[in-house]
């Protein structure tokens, strides 16, 4: 079983919304319930505005927050991540939030050992300022070989980094911290890549977690993003490209019924009937 899942965020200057990522994370059922211990690690980088202020007064034993100057926000996810202890890693920056029920669901898949999940996404959810949950889509399937050359974001969905969990083992097996500090807007990307060279991704249909649109965010900045990418990867070979177009159009206009047929050993469909995860 079990017994700790751990939880980064790195911010910085984000009072107005780190308080419902907080509050996303330490009230989590499972975590209230006791059936798993939380370790949730902020990272902040000196913020001159009121965000260490409102983590101090949610006042929770639960939060290990460290405040102090960095350089950017993959230099303060390499910090955090390097000092978890949990058997499931995540992380989730200041604005964007977890369903309450999402360490539940992590769970129920990754302590079935017929599974064998070692890193888990569920739906692509989107929030506006305002907090309200925008237009969803489950994943299909997601290929190293498509990794390797570059097509996630560039041709197909990216992994949503908030709907996404991983184990200890596969991260500590497979990332070079001091690499991802370098980082300034492609650190997803790289432990992605590492990830996928290693382990299939499977999905869960469910609502795990989402991110925020915020205007003048980091992820704006896609020439700093695809000119980080471009070092990491391979160009497209022919079969490349056609798997990318037949995968597109699974991701983006099949029903969810048949992308399980498809990929049924990766994608995950709640059964009433028999209330699990088949």
């Amino acid at each position: 079983m079990i017994s700790k899942i751990s939880i980064v965020t790195p911010c910085f200057n984000a009072e107005r919304f780190i308080k419902e990522t907080v509050e996303s994370v330490i009230n989590q059922t499972a975590v209230i319930s006791g059936r798993v211990e939380l370790e949730y690690i902020i990272c902040d980088g000196y913020s001159s505005d009121k965000t260490v202020d409102i983590i101090k007064d949610i006042n929770s034993p639960l939060i290990k927050l460290i405040s102090e100057p960095d350089a950017g926000m993959y230099s303060a996810l390499s910090k955090g991540l390097q000092s978890t202890s949990g058997d499931i890693i995540a992380y989730i920056n200041a604005g964007d939030y977890y369903h309450k029920c999402a360490f539940d669901i992590v769970l129920d898949l990754f302590e079935d050992k017929d599974k064998q999940v070692a890193w888990l996404t569920g739906y692509t959810i989107l929030y506006n300022e305002q907090s309200y949950a925008l237009p969803q889509m489950l994943p299909y399937r997601y290929r190293s070989r498509l990794f390797n050359c570059g097509m996630y974001l560039s041709k197909l969905p990216f992994v949503q980094q908030e709907s996404t969990f991983w184990s200890s083992s596969l991260m500590n097996s497979c990332i070079d911290f001091e690499c991802l500090a370098r980082f300034k807007s492609a650190g997803d990307f790289y432990i992605w890549k590492q990830f996928s060279n290693l382990e299939e991704l499977k999905i869960v249909e469910a609502y795990l977690g989402g991110f925020r649109r915020q205007r003048g965010q980091l992820s704006e900045n896609r020439a700093a993003y695809d000119r980080e990418v471009s070092d990491l990867v391979v160009s497209p070979n022919l079969m490349d490209s056609i798997i990318a177009s037949l995968d597109s159009a699974i991701f983006y206009f099949a029903p969810n019924k048949l992308k399980k047929i498809l990929n049924d050993r990766c994608v995950f469909r709640f059964n009433h009937s028999l209330q699990k995860w088949i």
